[in-house]
This record gives structure tokens, sequence and C-alpha cells, in this order.
């Protein structure tokens, strides 16, 4: 990505370190401290950042020259095979293989110990965020989105947000799991592409200004704070209307939610912009841009480390200090384990492209 938005790149780098926070808190600290501490409430707010990494990945696809209909398909079927695998990881393994699971994490589900196949399935096929991901890359590729104009992509976004509380839970010919994977009202898929691509597609839009600005950053910041301003005002007026409706369950929200959503995070990205961006650069910084660079990696190592953990801490379990004291841990085994990875891998690398001796 251009230097010229490393906004871009400390936001996304900074969600990374969020998310980690956030994942631990679900995780490990009791319900008590999660629902009725000042703590608690904090790092939920801070988890509202999702959007920003969505309007982040939208921005860096309208950059990328792979815009080509297979490539992004292909990108999106390596994508959703992560999550899977990913999802084995976190719950297969420590289920059926390590037999470390807590049974509280069990019973959460309305479950017992042992599993069902069905109830296995069902944990694996878990919708997150890269479920997300790589369905949208498949959607942009189908439609070869890089040749519409960016007015009929505007238009598209606001017409998802708008249109997701009618399709909510919809059920249609296609099988119940792909159209949770686009509608869900249940917690088998937490972001649906109704409305989470609305950002996607705000920030693909945003990328599309930045190119036609001949890569004039202020103009672009100066799009995003005005935008994000005039959506938290819709949105902020619409939540006041049916707060409930439109923002009760944060991973299905509807229309009102995902436009306030989005002109928060925009608003968020203008203010690093102007404040933050281009006045330091010591080694937060730096932490931020290789989490920046590694997100996808990063991401799918702390979720496997934190539900390996729970055999370790237990779920649900921890009190303020110790949930503290297991975000720093969960922190710094998560970069560890990504440092331990990429040297693993420039070793096979290095062996493969040593030449052979002749015989």
């Amino acid at each position: 990505m251009n230097t010229r938005l490393k906004t871009i790149d400390l936001a996304r780098g900074a969600s990374v370190f969020i998310m980690i926070l956030v994942h631990t808190l679900w995780m490990y600290s009791s319900t008590t401290l999660q629902s009725e501490s000042l703590f608690g409430a904090v790092i939920h707010i801070l988890g509202k950042g999702t959007a920003s990494f969505l309007v982040a990945m939208g921005l860096s696809m309208a950059l990328s020259r792979r815009q080509t209909p297979m490539l992004l398909i292909k990108r999106g079927i390596q994508l959703l095979l992560l999550a899977y695998l990913m999802n084995a990881a976190k719950f297969w393994l420590p289920i059926e293989v390590f037999n470390t699971m807590p049974e509280a994490f069990i019973n959460a589900y309305g479950w017992q110990s042992p599993l069902s196949a069905g109830q296995l399935q069902f944990m694996v096929l878990t919708g997150d965020i890269l479920q997300l991901a790589g369905v949208s890359l498949v959607l942009f590729g189908t439609l070869n989105i890089a040749r519409w104009k960016t007015t009929w992509i505007a238009c598209l976004a606001m017409a998802i947000a708008i249109v997701s509380q009618f399709v909510r839970g919809q059920q249609f010919a296609l099988s119940p799991y792909i159209s949770d994977l686009f509608f869900a009202n249940n917690y088998q898929v937490y972001f649906p592409v109704f409305p989470w691509i609305s950002a996607i597609l705000t920030g693909y839009v945003l990328g599309r200004v930045y190119i036609n600005s001949q890569h004039n950053a202020a103009y672009l910041f100066n799009v995003c704070a005005k935008l994000g301003a005039a959506l938290l005002v819709i949105g902020s007026v619409w939540l006041f209307i049916d707060f409930k409706g439109q923002f009760g369950n944060f991973f299905h929200l509807n229309g009102g939610g995902i436009i306030y959503l989005v002109g928060l995070n925009l608003c968020a990205l203008a203010l690093i912009e102007y404040a933050i961006a281009n006045k330091f650069n010591g080694p937060i910084t730096r932490a931020l841009l290789y989490a920046s660079k590694h997100v996808t990696a990063l991401y799918i190592i702390q979720w496997v480390l934190i539900c390996w953990l729970m055999g370790v801490f237990g779920y649900h379990t921890q009190s303020f200090w110790p949930t503290l004291c297991l975000m720093v841990l969960m922190s710094l085994l998560t970069f560890a384990v990504h440092k331990v990875y990429l040297q693993a891998k420039q070793t096979i690398l290095a062996i493969k492209q040593k030449p052979k001796r002749a015989a």
C-alpha cells in the first residue's frame, strides 16, 4: 500500500491488538467483569472498531493491482479454507484430540460432552470475520466489481445496509448454512454478509476516491471526515428511533447500526490521520505496521491460542487483574508464535532453494 496511507495500516494494526483484548475478555473473564464493569465496557467499545478493519480491507482491495475476477475468487476461496481450518484448530482439536476444552464452554452452547458429530460440525462451521472476507472476495470476483462505476458501488453499499433488516434470518433455496452466511440471525454466523459487506464496499469507494484524486491522502481523509460525520448523524438518528432493532445485536446489525458504525470509524480514521499518523514513528508505530502486514496470520494464531489455553485458565472464570495479565500474555504469545512461524517458513524456503550437489 502507498506509504501516504499509513493511517490505514495503523488502524488495521490497532485492530489486531484490540481483537486480542476483546477475545481474551470474551473467553476468560467472568460474566460480571464483562457486563458490569467499566473495564468490560471499554473493551467492548474498542471492539466496535471492526468496521474500520473492513473499511481498510475494501480500500486496500481498490488499490490492489490484483483485481481480476479469478484472482479475487481464488483469494476468497483460500480465506474460506483458512477460516474453517482455524475453526477445526480452535474447537475440534481441544475437544476431540487434546480433551482440554472446559465443560463450561460446551455448556454455554446448551450441550454436554461428549459432543455429537452434528454439534462438532456446528462449531467447525462457525462463521467469523474470515468467512465474511472470503465470501466478499468471491462476490467481488463473481460480480467483477472492478468494472463497476463508483456510484453504483456506493449505491450497493447503502442498499445492502437498508435491506438487511428485511432479509435477516431468511432461508432461500440454498442450504440453510449458506443462507446464514448472508442473512444470519443466529450465532453460528457472527458476521453475515448483510450488512457487514457495506463497510467493505464503503472502503472500496474510498479507494476509488483516493485513486481519482491522484493519490491525494489529504483529500481522501477530508472525504472520510465529511462522509463519516454525515453517516454518524444519519445512524444516530436511526438508532434514537429504534436502537434495539438496529443495534440490539452487534453481530447482526441492521441499517442504522452499520451506518452508525461506519460513520464512527471513518471519523476515527480521519482523526488518526490528522492527530497521530505522521507524528509518531517509535516502537508502537512499528508494531502496528507489523501487525497490519500480517493481519490474517495473527488473527488465526490468537484465536487458536486463546481457545487452546482455556484448558489452562478456564472459561469465564477470571477477575480483573488475571484478565489483564492474560491480555498481555496472549498478545506476547501471538507475536512470538508468528515470529517462529516466519522463521520456520524462511528456513523451509531456503532449503528448497538450495542447489543440489552434483552426483
